[in-house]
């Protein structure tokens, strides 16, 4: 691999799990936009535990991308 593919790898990781949990939250608050409209701060409070839910699972797998990369630099020799 190249020197700027493995970082690459990650950080592309973080933006795809960023992205997926921000269209989760969009494709929510359409589905609840009636019901939202009586209680707007419960409503954006929910929003922000959605995305940090979905964002904490999607990131694990870049998070040991990362380790496992660190790992066999400076370890497995």
């Amino acid at each position: 691999m190249g020197k700027f593919t493995k970082p690459g790898l990650v950080l592309g990781g973080y933006i795809l799990a960023c992205l997926v949990a921000s269209g989760g939250v969009y494709v929510y608050q359409r589905l609840t936009q009636d019901a939202a409209q009586a209680s707007a701060g419960m409503a954006a409070f929910s929003d922000l535990i959605l995305f940090l839910g979905v964002f904490g699972i999607l990131i694990l797998f870049p998070t040991g991308l990362a380790l496992y990369f660190l790992w066999r630099r400076y370890l497995a020799h």
